[in-house]
């Protein structure tokens, strides 16, 4: 160790000492000093960190290891600890000014804090949380749902109550010098995750007291259980998988199952790929009598709804027959194995020869000369389909399927709002788009939206800008808004995750002192960000034609302009 090194270590240490002895008592843990101790505390970990980067003694290696995993447990617990204390607090309710303040200075706690008078800051401590330490919001809430259940709960009194899951508590917040494999405050706060899942929602603070509704055969509640085997000393990897079967036997076994333990839902899962979407869908096991009907009647070929299910088409628009969709007796149609036509392929030509029934028309936006080239053919591929696919076919044609009132259904014909670049305009046969929902849509599958969707055209140029789309009245109308989507793809605040169906629609020129409703004069925000950007929190400006938001100083102290890059 240089001298420089050892000099800098000792000044460490002796600020360390120095600290923790001045607040030997916590009534003496100040403001400043709790920053000293943090700011000196991170300074000595990188020290060691950067000073046992090349070293060549294994046993230092193995001590900087354990080191690491050390702080990495504390550091769970902390940050669990401080997510309860900000809502134990109410910390979401600070005056901009304290936050702005707490951003480079120390907070004096020789006063009372700046709390806002009115509306919050912050409409929750998760979405303080969130902006503060610059996490995604949904891993703010968990942290605030942990703290409930492993920290402390409160009343609508204000007064602490214990956390939900008593046993599994008492091992995350206490540290264990001998503890098991599976003892780290991760892996408790893992299981305290899986088990919140298997319960209903926390009403403790709306003044209904909710404690565990998950019990094991033997009458104890699932969470003790899983504290056991915690501390079974064995793996962490078979430690989860005993607490899984543990969780998973309770929760679906007759006696101990809880209605919040089989939950109902129809879940859309993460997009990872271009070309399909997933969802898991989980019914009570009468619902599920319905589905096998479903997927009986779309095997039997010998029916002509059978026979429709068995060959995978793009579905085209248009009126069906009531017959058609119904389950017939053998005798209202030819047995069918694989159908080689398509009784709907012969206008299917016809339809892609007309223009795209949006408005404004796809061929307004066309460059000139352009139209000879802008030539797209739908595929009409007829693949016999394989048993899981026949009961989603027969699935799709139920819920796209509508009474006419006249005796017959009509295919319900899907709005999509398709995201394109002027270039792909001159060959839609090989162009590639996106939807609102961020969903990218390769050439085949676009071809697929032309034929069966009412597609609104959102043409933009190399800038990203939009072309022309908006007109000029007080209230945003149905076409401009659809603009303003297609240009923002969601809220323009950076960091929100709010899908198109909730965005307002925020005039940056406020109506009232003569801003007009068009294209360039308005930001898609969530309800959230339009309330902040009304009352001044946020401001919202425009720069080269697109919105961009100017955030609160003690979340961007460099007040720059911001666009939301999560759509894009």
């Amino acid at each position: 160790m240089n001298t420089t090194a050892g000099v800098s270590l000792t000044e460490l240490h002796t600020t360390l000492t120095e600290l923790t002895a001045a607040t030997s008592e916590p009534e003496n843990l100040t403001g400043e000093t709790l920053r000293k101790l943090a700011t000196t505390g991170t300074a000595l970990f990188t020290f060691l960190r950067l000073h046992l980067a090349e070293t060549t003694d294994p046993r230092l290696a193995l001590e900087l290891a354990t080191t690491g995993q050390q702080l990495e447990d504390e550091a769970a617990r902390i940050r669990v600890t401080g997510a309860d204390r900000l809502a134990a607090t109410n910390a979401h309710t600070l005056h901009e000014t304290e936050l702005d303040t707490l951003r480079t200075t120390a907070p004096d706690t020789t006063r009372l804090p700046h709390r806002c008078a009115g509306k919050a800051s912050f409409q929750t401590p998760a979405a303080l949380l969130a902006s503060w330490t610059h996490i995604p919001f949904g891993e703010a809430s968990k942290l605030i749902g942990d703290a409930s259940d492993l920290i402390s709960r409160r009343d609508m009194a204000g007064n602490q109550l214990p956390p939900r899951f008593e046993h599994l508590a008492t091992l995350f917040t206490t540290p264990d010098t001998e503890q098991s494999p599976a003892l780290h405050p991760a892996v408790v706060r893992e299981i305290s995750q899986k088990l919140a899942k298997r319960e209903p929602k926390d009403q403790t603070f709306e003044g209904i007291r909710t404690e565990p509704t998950l019990f094991h055969a033997d009458g104890r509640p699932v969470e003790e259980h899983a504290a056991t085997l915690l501390t079974g000393g064995q793996s962490v990897a078979e430690t989860n998988k005993q607490v899984k079967e543990l969780i998973t036997t309770a929760s679906t076994t007759a006696g101990t199952a809880t209605s919040s333990s089989l939950r109902r839902g129809f879940f859309p899962l993460p997009i990872k790929n271009e070309f399909t979407r997933e969802f898991l869908l989980r019914v009570t096991t009468v619902e599920g009598e319905y589905f096998d009907s479903l997927a009986a009647h779309a095997a039997n070929g010998r029916t002509r709804a059978g026979a429709q299910a068995r060959v995978n088409r793009p579905p085209q628009a248009g009126t069906v027959n009531e017959s058609d969709t119904g389950t017939e007796s053998a005798e209202a149609a030819p047995a069918v194995d694989e159908p080689t036509t398509d009784p709907e392929s012969e206008t299917l030509d016809e339809a892609a020869a007309q223009p795209i029934p949006a408005e404004p028309s796809i061929l307004d936006f066309l460059p000139e000369g352009a139209l000879e080239e802008a030539i797209w053919e739908p595929e009409t591929t007829e693949v016999p389909a394989t048993v899981p696919e026949r009961a989603l076919n027969a699935l799709m044609d139920i819920l796209t399927m509508v009474p006419t009132g006249g005796g017959g259904s009509q295919r319900i014909r899907p709005e999509v709002l398709v995201h394109l670049k002027l270039e792909d305009l001159q060959d839609l046969a090989s162009g590639d788009a996106r939807t609102a929902h961020g969903v990218n849509l390769p050439p085949g599958d676009l071809r697929r939206l032309l034929c069966e969707a009412d597609i609104i055209p959102a043409i933009f140029n190399s800038k990203s800008e939009l072309l022309d789309y908006g007109r000029a009245q007080r209230l945003v109308p149905e076409r401009l808004k659809r603009a303003v989507l297609a240009r923002d793809h969601g809220c323009v605040v950076p960091g929100c995750t709010e899908p198109p169906e909730k965005i307002e629609f925020h005039h940056v020129d406020p109506w009232w002192m003569g801003g007009e409703t068009k294209l360039i004069n308005l930001a898609g925000l969530c309800r959230g960000g339009h309330m902040d950007a009304d009352s001044g929190r946020i401001k919202v400006v425009m720069i080269d034609g697109l919105p961009h938001v100017i955030l609160p100083k003690h979340i961007d102290p460099l007040q720059k302009p911001r666009r939301n890059t999560y759509w894009d």
